[in-house]
């Protein structure tokens, strides 16, 4: 399997705790706390992909802890799954693609949203998929999910 951006890592040793919802578009939800530059990356919204051609398949925000999203229709093969991720606060987050074993961890910051996208390249078909995510008790982070119909050229 070829991965952009992404690097191989794999523990199951803790269960997610929350499930996610599956959305047709990708909604922005804002906050009266939020920054005052309207662009800027928060884990209060939706990070931006429909910018990037990406229709939005699951999102969430201001997840603490962890969760399991469905990624709805499964994985196809030769597909490109883009994956963007917003996080804040000092710890890990690391996000692990199912059942296809690739994984990759995220180290966040206190004071800064810091913003993600991985692009995995897709080898192989799974009628049922998901995303897990495992965080360190201190991060917060939002996501959006979606099949990228302009992927990077691979190398």
């Amino acid at each position: 399997m070829a991965a952009v951006g992404c690097s191989f890592d794999h523990d199951d040793s803790s269960p997610p705790s929350r499930k996610g919802h599956a959305v047709s578009a990708s909604p922005t939800k804002v906050t009266s706390g939020s920054s005052s530059d309207p662009y800027a990356p928060s884990v209060e919204k939706v990070p931006k992909v429909a910018s990037d051609g990406i229709t939005a398949l699951a999102t969430d925000t201001a997840v603490k802890g962890n969760a399991v999203y469905s990624i709805p229709g499964g994985i196809t093969a030769g597909k490109t799954l883009a994956i963007a991720i917003n996080c804040q606060g000092p710890g890990r987050l690391t996000v692990q693609v199912k059942p296809t074993g690739i994984s990759f961890p995220l180290l966040c910051e206190k004071g800064k949203v810091l913003p993600t996208m991985n692009e995995i390249h897709m080898s192989k078909n799974y009628s049922t998929s998901s995303l897990a995510f495992t965080a360190g008790q201190n991060v917060t982070w939002s996501f959006a999910v979606g099949w990228d119909p302009h992927p990077p050229e691979q190398q």
